[in-house]
C-alpha cells in the first residue's frame, strides 16, 4: 500500500505534467498563430493577451509546483517556491471587463499594473525559517497563511465576481435594448424590411446568452478553484489531527492545486479566437464553414466576442423614422449628427458603458464588434 506522500506524489505527477504540457503546446501554437498576419488578425485582442498571461503564470505554477513536490527544499529555495507559486496563481485571476468609459489599451494597463501588486505582496516572502519558529502555534500560524495566500486568494475571486456581474449587467441590457427595438420595427407599416430587421435581431439573442456563459466559465472556474482550495487548506491548519477524513481532504486539495493548469489549459485550447486563427491557417478544415455562418448570423457562437453596435441615425426633416434607417449588416465609419449631438461622430471604439438604453435615444445597434474597444 502505499504511504500518504507516495500517493499526493503520484497525484501531482498525473495531473500537472498534463497541464504543462497542454499549456506550452498552446503557447507554442499562439506564438505560430499570431506570426501570420491573416490569423494574427484574430489575436489582436487585449483579452486574448490577458489569456496568454494567464497562461504563462500557469505554467510557471505547474514548474514550480512539480518541483516542490519532487524535490523538497529547505530555507530560502523553499520561500522562493512558494512566493513564485502564490504569485502565479493570483497572476491568473483577474479578468477584463470593458466598462466605465475605459478603452481596452488603458485596462489592459491596469490589469498588469494591479495583478503585479497583489502577485507580489511582500508577505509572500516570508522566510520558512520564520514559519518553522511559529509553527507551534497554531493560532500564529493561522493568521500567517490567511495574512499571506487565503486572503489575497478570496479577495481576487471576490473581484472577479463583481467583474463578471457588471459584464452580465451590461449584456442583459443590450439584449432587451435589441428586443425593443425588434418590437418597434414590426409595428412599422413596411412589413418586409421590418420583419427582415426583426430576424436579424432575433438571431442575435442566443449570442448574448452564450457570450454570458462563455465569460462565465473562466470565472466560475477560477472562483471554484480558489475558493475550494482556501477552504480545504483552512480545514487543514485548523483541524490538524491525522484522521482519515482529513487525510483525503489534504489529497483533494493537492488535486485541486495540481489540476490548475490542466482547467486552464483544456478552456483555453476551446477559446473562439484561437480557434478562428487556426482555420484562418487552415481554410480546408471541415469546420471551417461554421466560422462563416456564424460571422452572418446563421447559428451563434460559443464566443466571447460579440457584436454591440452603435451608429447615430441622421434625422432629417418629416422623412423617415429612426427604425426605417436600420441596416444590420454594415458597419458605419461615422454619421453626421443632429443639431442635438452636433456634427459628425467618430464611432469607432465605443465604451460598453453606454449599453444604457436609457442613453442616445436616436442611437441604434449595428455591428461593431467587442474586439474594436478591446484595441
Amino acid at each position: 500500500m502505499l504511504s500518504l506522500a507516495q500517493t499526493s506524489t503520484q497525484i501531482c505527477l498525473a495531473l500537472i505534467l498534463p497541464g504543462a504540457g497542454l499549456t506550452a503546446v498552446l503557447l507554442a501554437l499562439y506564438a505560430y498563430a499570431a506570426w501570420y498576419p491573416v490569423s494574427g488578425k484574430h489575436l489582436d485582442r487585449v483579452s486574448f493577451r490577458l489569456l496568454v498571461y494567464a497562461l504563462l503564470a500557469n505554467l510557471i505554477f505547474g514548474i514550480v509546483f512539480l518541483i516542490v513536490t519532487l524535490v523538497p527544499s529547505p530555507g530560502w529555495e523553499c520561500g522562493f517556491y512558494m512566493f513564485l507559486s502564490n504569485a502565479s496563481i493570483y497572476l491568473t485571476l483577474p479578468r477584463l471587463v470593458l466598462t466605465f468609459n475605459l478603452n481596452g489599451q488603458r485596462m489592459e494597463k491596469y490589469y498588469i499594473m494591479g495583478t503585479a501588486l497583489i502577485s507580489s505582496n511582500p508577505a509572500d516572502e516570508i522566510p520558512p525559517l520564520i514559519y518553522a519558529g511559529i509553527s507551534t502555534d497554531p493560532a500564529s500560524r493561522l493568521r500567517w497563511f490567511v495574512g499571506t495566500q487565503t486572503f489575497w486568494l478570496l479577495f481576487a475571486s471576490f473581484g472577479e465576481v463583481v467583474a463578471f456581474l457588471i459584464t452580465v449587467g451590461h449584456l442583459v441590457a443590450y439584449e432587451r435594448l435589441a428586443k425593443d427595438l425588434r418590437f418597434r420595427a414590426d409595428a412599422k407599416s413596411h412589413e418586409t424590411y421590418s420583419s427582415s430587421i426583426s430576424r436579424k435581431l432575433r438571431i442575435r439573442d442566443p449570442v448574448v446568452r452564450n457570450i454570458i456563459l462563455r465569460i462565465g466559465l473562466y470565472t466560475l472556474v477560477s472562483c471554484l478553484l480558489s475558493i475550494s482550495t482556501s477552504t480545504l487548506d483552512l480545514h487543514g491548519l485548523i483541524h490538524a489531527a491525522p484522521t482519515e477524513l482529513n487525510l483525503k481532504l489534504g489529497l483533494a486539495d493537492i488535486a485541486l492545486f495540481s489540476a490548475r493548469a490542466l482547467i486552464y489549459g483544456l478552456l483555453a485550447a476551446t477559446d473562439p479566437s484561437f480557434l478562428r486563427a487556426m482555420r484562418e491557417l487552415h481554410p480546408g478544415s471541415k469546420n471551417s464553414s461554421n466560422l462563416d455562418s456564424s460571422s452572418q448570423g446563421a447559428a451563434p457562437c460559443f464566443s466571447t466576442v460579440m457584436e454591440l453596435p452603435l451608429t447615430t441615425v441622421e434625422s432629417e426633416r418629416g422623412k423617415h423614422d429612426m427604425l426605417e434607417s436600420l441596416e444590420l449588416g454594415q458597419t458605419t465609419k461615422g454619421s453626421t449628427g443632429t443639431p442635438e449631438h452636433g456634427g459628425e461622430e467618430e464611432r469607432a471604439g465605443l465604451p460598453v458603458h453606454t449599453l444604457d438604453p436609457a442613453m442616445h435615444s436616436p442611437a441604434i445597434w449595428d455591428s461593431v464588434g467587442v474586439d474594436d474597444l478591446e484595441r
